[in-house]
């Protein structure tokens, strides 16, 4: 049986261990909240408790088992103190290789179409954390950075339509990607990645936020949303990941969950 760490049990990181769980792996799951850590043991899954001490991270005294791990997915969110928390975090462990849920925010703002080669932003901390990762692992890591995430109480609808402000930018392309393709790519890349891979993970499709965010304003909430002229924004190519491993999008934008989407849900 395989072993699995994940740091970040979050939206991603929660449903991620889920699965990872169905499919009889030994999963571990990591917080520093004590109501997310009797959650992650609720649902079956090895706990192990963080420390924060001034916004850092750290593995709390004892709490660190003797194991050797297949494979560390980091899904932790920018914020202070995150370079210091991967060190002390990933400095400890015993692993073959470390997938990083990056996105696609650390490139350049440009009207172009982005692939992996384009220009990054380096004070972007996301772009930050991957060189922390990089440098820790230099050999055997897998950064998959992630377009605009959908999925389960989701949406960028959701918001438009709580809020109801006006939308800048309406004829602008978007950038989207469903949690269950994040993750079909996350065990993908688990498995097949050579190490030192960087992927950008989006759907094919762009079409405008005016037509994409009008329509299904329309169809679930009722309500008409108000698009602000504008155009400008990049197109995220995804699909170096589809041509060198075995990972395909399995859903498409225009299939929209009445899970993530029911009008009570909104």
């Amino acid at each position: 049986m395989k072993n699995y760490l994940i740091i970040g049990y979050g939206w991603l990181g929660k449903a991620l261990a889920e699965t990872l769980k169905s499919k009889e792996a030994s999963v571990w799951a990591t917080s520093s909240d004590d109501q997310k850590l009797n959650d992650i043991k609720t649902a079956g899954i090895s706990a192990l408790r963080l420390e924060k001490n001034r916004g850092i991270l750290s593995w709390a005294r004892d709490e660190l088992p003797l194991l050797h791990f297949d494979s560390v997915i980091v899904t932790l969110p920018p914020f202070e103190g995150a370079l210091d928390s991967l060190s002390n975090l990933l400095q400890s462990l015993h692993v073959k290789s470390i997938v990083f849920t990056s996105s696609t925010g650390v490139y350049e703002d440009a009207s172009t179409l982005v692939n992996e080669s384009s220009s990054i932003n380096k004070d972007h901390l996301v772009f930050q954390m991957e060189e922390r990762i990089r440098s820790l692992q230099p050999l055997n890591y897998t950064v998959l950075r992630l377009s605009g995430h959908i999925g389960p109480n989701r949406h960028p609808v959701r918001f438009f339509l709580r809020h109801g402000r006006d939308i800048p930018n309406g004829q602008a392309p978007i950038n989207l990607i469903h949690q269950k393709d994040i993750i079909a790519s996350i065990l993908v890349t688990m498995n097949e990645s050579q190490g030192n891979s960087v992927y950008n993970v989006c759907w094919p499709e762009h079409p405008t936020k005016e037509n994409y965010y009008g329509a299904i304003s329309l169809k679930l909430g009722g309500k008409k949303l108000v698009f602000l002229k504008g155009n400008q924004g990049k197109i995220i190519e995804g699909c170096k990941i589809t041509n060198e491993t075995n990972f395909n999008y399995r859903f498409s934008i225009d299939e929209i969950d009445d899970l993530d989407l029911r009008k009570d849900n909104i």
